[in-house]
């Protein structure tokens, strides 16, 4: 893949699977490539023209691979973020996942 070269770290994440008994299930961890852009305020046009929506984030991550769900645990280079977002992007010529991380 193309993107490949760009991804230059690694990350364990633990896939959010469920809600029982009042507390948060995981799945088994898994390693990915990924690269991590940390302390983001990623900006959206909100329709207005001249206006913008603004999402605070602590960090903007892009892997490849299976959709990451919501509420899923992202450890990356000694800190640990709860996946708050997830989107199938396409750039380089193929897709990618870009993870909004709190």
């Amino acid at each position: 893949m193309l993107i490949d070269f760009l991804l230059r770290q690694r990350c364990t994440v633990s896939p959010w699977l469920a809600l029982r008994d009042g507390a948060d299930v995981y799945g088994e961890p898994e390693e990915r490539k990924c690269r991590l852009q940390i302390n983001r305020r990623l900006e959206s046009a909100a329709g207005v023209p001249g206006m913008q929506d603004a999402i605070p984030a602590r960090a903007l991550m892009f892997c490849t691979g299976e959709m990451i769900p919501e509420r899923s645990v992202v450890e990356c280079e000694g800190e640990r973020y709860t996946v708050t977002g997830c989107r199938k992007t396409r750039g380089f010529a193929e897709e990618h996942l870009e993870v909004t991380l709190q």
